[in-house]
């Protein structure tokens, strides 16, 4: 019988570095990782993660075709070739190319924990596949970071991803509907869905509320000295 992983929940504003764990899951379900693996199911090869606007623009500037995408203060950024929206990434042309991802909590978090024995990123979309990884690697000790308390001082989105990838991991089989709700009812999601903002957006509310079992995890890999995420294919279980 395989072991049950011990697990720990961590909050990014808490963390000036990697949790000490054999492998750490950085969540981000209010955007950023929603939109990642969007970007990956249509074709793109990789994503770089980065901390600054300034070096998603540095590195352009050296390779022309990257494309730019994410978030400042939750806003797009003048100049990226998308937002921090999955709808809006469900509509890109990604196939065959590369990304570079800058949001404030998301991709914060995967540099804080960039050094990790195994790196991850996820979202609810990715989960299944995220713990069928981490189970192929018999890791003892997972740490989850979540990071959307960065913008709202609350990420129960988050938490709530965080708790039932746990619940995965160590053998149980707990019904997803309860935690998708709180991704609707989180402090995150009633700014997206407030008509009365700027930052509308009901349709990525929907869309990260679900966990459609991408058959893909994302991992965060050293090349060099980059921080690279690529998506790392699994087989999960039926159901």
């Amino acid at each position: 019988m395989t072991a049950v992983p011990e697990t720990k929940v961590f909050d990014l504003r808490q963390l000036a570095g990697s949790p000490d764990a054999d492998a750490v899951v950085v969540i981000d379900v209010l955007r950023a990782f929603s939109t990642a693996p969007v970007a990956f199911d249509r074709g793109a090869q990789k994503i770089y993660p980065v901390l600054k606007v300034e070096e998603a623009f540095d590195r352009r500037e050296h390779h022309p075709d990257l494309i730019l995408m994410g978030e400042q203060d939750c806003h797009p950024i003048d100049g990226f070739d998308l937002g921090n929206s999955p709808v809006a990434a469900a509509q890109f042309p990604f196939e065959g190319r590369t990304a570079v991802q800058r949001t404030t909590a998301g991709t914060r978090g995967l540099v804080t924990c960039g050094d990790a024995p195994a790196l991850f990123a996820a979202s609810f979309l990715v989960a299944a596949a995220t713990v069928a990884a981490l189970r192929t690697l018999a890791c003892r000790r997972v740490a989850f970071v979540i990071t959307g308390t960065v913008h709202y001082g609350n990420a129960d989105e988050d938490l709530a991803c965080a708790e039932w990838m746990e619940g995965l991991l160590c053998g149980r089989e707990p019904d997803v509907r309860p935690f998708l709700e709180r991704v609707k009812e989180s402090v995150a999601a009633a700014t997206f869905l407030d008509p009365d903002t700027s930052l509308y957006a009901p349709d990525d509310i929907a869309f990260c509320a679900r966990a459609d079992r991408m058959a893909f995890a994302m991992r965060a890999v050293r090349e060099s000295q980059d921080l690279v995420l690529r998506p790392c294919r699994v087989k999960l279980p039926p159901g």
